[in-house]
């Protein structure tokens, strides 16, 4: 036993490095292009939210001398207001002057045209999950496209998944539990348009509708856990075909109503695609203990009069768009009623809003 005790070794570990973040990107498409800017926050630090750069100088630039401001729209948020819109042909970059006097710039990146997104379909799966020693189902919807690569040879591509399904909630029936009573106490939210009133009776409460809610019902946007790229797929005739882009898991709050799906194809330079390749990477193999190093992100932003550590991209990108919807009555069974949830739904849910998409009808 004592020739079997281990020797603690201590050595200082430095400190994290103030790394500061740039996302964003340029498309063909007329709308607000947006930068944002962050410093990368140590693994030892709790919270998730990184902190963001505000009071930057953000400028974009195109290769016919065009330049355009950024406004800081919230910290470290930065939107253009209209003067550029991205054209397939034209190389952007953008150049961020800090508080400090610190300069980054992105190398310009090139717009490339795109494909289209011919066919979105999908395909029920029943799966099971061990909950409590028991099986519970956690069915999906795998959903799959078709679409063509774009004019031109070696296109680099991809798909950026989203969904939105609906719900409504009842925020009039939110109560709370006083200590001195075992009946619970309505506190409707302000924006259920109901308010408590004492009873007729004289005992206990009523709720009373004054005007409508303005929080009942929100539509829920679903994002992709990793960009889908088109590196691993065979290409045949310039066609990309059955590739799978996207999960849609069933219960009865996503399908309270009908899904929408909505797949964006991205058009890139081998930059940008190499970039997303190793987030990729990092976020569907970051469990896999036999997964090889991924290797370092580099991205085109780079500092431009110091020696400060920067990690970025600012790309351009040609966008199509093609939505389709996932109706209830496609379930091969049927779900639950949904339960009562007593709060507004833009609370309750994260990515809701009251605003219905316009592609929802």
């Amino acid at each position: 036993m004592i020739f079997g005790c281990v020797q603690p070794i201590e050595f200082d570990v430095p400190p994290a490095e103030s790394l500061v973040i740039v996302e964003g990107y340029i498309s063909d498409q007329d709308e607000e292009y947006t930068v944002t800017i962050s410093r990368a926050i140590p693994l030892s630090v709790d919270s998730l939210k990184k902190p963001p750069v505000e009071n930057a100088t953000v400028r974009l630039y195109d290769d016919e001398n065009n330049i355009e401001d950024f406004q800081e729209v919230s910290p470290g948020v930065y939107k253009t207001g209209g003067a550029i819109q991205g054209q397939v042909g034209k190389s952007y970059h953008i150049r961020i002057e800090l508080e400090d006097g610190t300069i980054y710039e992105s190398e310009p990146d090139l717009m490339k045209p795109v494909g289209n997104v011919e066919e979105i379909r999908y395909e029920f799966e029943a799966r099971t999950e061990e909950q409590n020693f028991v099986n519970a189902r956690k069915d999906v919807f795998n959903v799959y496209i078709d679409s063509d690569a774009g004019p031109g040879f070696g296109n680099y591509v991809r798909w950026r998944f989203k969904g939105t399904y609906r719900i409504v909630t009842n925020p009039e029936l939110k109560v709370e539990v006083l200590p001195w009573s075992d009946l619970p106490r309505p506190i409707p939210r302000d924006c259920s348009g109901f308010r408590i009133a004492g009873h007729p009776s004289g005992s206990g409460y009523i709720l009373v509708q004054e005007r409508d809610c303005t929080c009942c019902e929100c539509f829920v946007t679903q994002y992709e856990k990793a960009p889908q790229l088109s590196d691993d797929l065979l290409i045949a005739d310039k066609q990309f075909n059955n590739v799978k882009v996207g999960e849609v898991a069933i219960n009865n709050i996503i399908f309270y109503d009908k899904y929408l799906v909505e797949v964006e194809q991205m058009s890139m330079t081998q930059t940008a695609f190499e970039f997303f390749k190793l987030i990729r990477i990092q976020k569907t193999e970051a469990s896999n203990i036999f997964q090889p190093p991924s290797g370092e992100l580099i991205g085109n932003v780079f500092p431009v009069n110091s020696d400060d550590r920067v990690l970025g991209l600012f790309w351009a990108t040609a966008t199509s768009k093609k939505t389709r919807f996932i109706q209830k009555s496609d379930i091969p069974y049927q779900l639950t009623p949904t339960e009562t949830i007593p709060e507004s739904c833009t609370v309750f849910f994260d990515h809701s809003t009251t605003v219905q998409p316009e592609s929802w009808n």
